[in-house]
């Protein structure tokens, strides 16, 4: 069953961290949208708290059922029990075959033993014939990563372009001017038009920032660096602990999530503002979906994914219409 609240905040991505301290929850089990975005205003007049919308999944609650109620004539009348004496157990069983069960039977006297049933002797089993393994099914195969995970193995020195060492010299200088302990290398993967630089050190949390934005600000001006020279564009990517990897992953798994809640509720969801790096992953990982699309809305840095359910809508039912008096005149 699906639910939603409302919360505020003073700026946007405070009241999602309310929202989901409140819920008990994380951000990638919830939908948000932003109903007001809120003012600054001028030396506090006329600010105005941001309001935000939370949609998430709460389990079906089963409907209670009230205990039936007591007779009232069934308390007032107090059943008869019905006593027998033990020697009227042995002729009831033995008048009716169904009933010959130890608890009805009169008990043997003392000093001589109860008659011993002979077993039957046990017919021998059929031996089971192994079943031949089952073949996989077909077309359940594992879903290929987008972004696979590497080993950065670096390249060989001669092998790396000027451009390539300008690029970690730039890097590793930012890093130092960052006070952060870290290494950049060029790996070996790298291809003529395509350079790859990955970051090491004992803590690139920071070098990471919030959701990768501090990775991709390292990532645009390197890239700036590695194009200043050169005649060609050259893409570029930076990468550490395979942060792209794991990133891509969990974008992967949280559109398939709400793809999954679209197809069940047949209503749109739009997700958070992504960089269009991020808004490809969400269109690659459900291209395959069947039942749901995906499209862009909104201008940047507000621009965010439409996940909404694929095929035509259904027509809407039509009122009473009573019959032609003139059968004769039918299209």
């Amino acid at each position: 069953m699906q639910k939603s609240i409302e919360m505020t905040g003073a700026t946007r991505d405070i009241a999602i961290e309310k929202a989901l301290e409140f819920l008990h929850m994380d951000r990638d089990d919830v939908s948000v949208e932003v109903l007001d975005n809120g003012k600054k205003g001028f030396l506090g007049i006329g600010a105005a708290d941001a309001k935000i919308r939370v949609t998430y999944e709460a389990p079906d609650e089963a409907p209670v059922k009230e205990a039936p109620k007591p007779d009232k004539k069934s308390e007032s009348r107090p059943e008869k029990k019905l006593a027998q004496k033990p020697a009227d157990f042995q002729n009831i069983a033995s008048s009716d075959p169904r009933l010959t069960t130890p608890h009805l039977v009169k008990a043997a006297p003392k000093g001589e033993k109860p008659p011993v049933r002979e077993k039957k002797a046990d017919k021998p089993r059929a031996e089971r014939t192994e079943r031949p393994p089952r073949s996989p099914r077909e077309g359940r195969a594992a879903h290929p990563p987008i972004v696979p995970y590497i080993d950065p193995v670096p390249m060989p020195e001669e092998q790396i372009s000027q451009q390539a060492k300008e690029a970690v010299a730039f890097v590793n200088g930012l890093l130092e001017k960052m006070n952060i302990e870290g290494k950049a290398i060029v790996l070996n993967i790298s291809e003529p038009d395509h350079v790859r630089i990955d970051i090491s050190g004992p803590d690139m949390g920071p070098v990471i920032g919030r959701r990768g934005d501090t990775l991709d600000a390292i990532q645009y001006l390197t890239s700036l660096v590695l194009n200043k020279n050169s005649e060609e564009h050259l893409r570029l990517t930076i990468d550490t602990e395979n942060y792209r990897a794991k990133r891509a992953e969990s974008l992967e798994r949280l559109a398939r999530k709400m793809a999954v809640k679209v197809s069940k509720y047949h209503k749109a969801m739009t997700l958070e503002p992504m960089n269009p790096y991020e808004r490809r992953i969400i269109h690659a990982s459900l291209q395959d979906f069947r039942g749901v699309t995906t499209y862009s809305t909104g201008v940047e840095p507000g621009r965010r994914v439409v996940i909404a359910p694929d095929g035509p809508s259904r027509p809407p039912r039509r009122g009473f219409q009573p019959r032609s008096g003139n059968r004769g005149n039918r299209e």
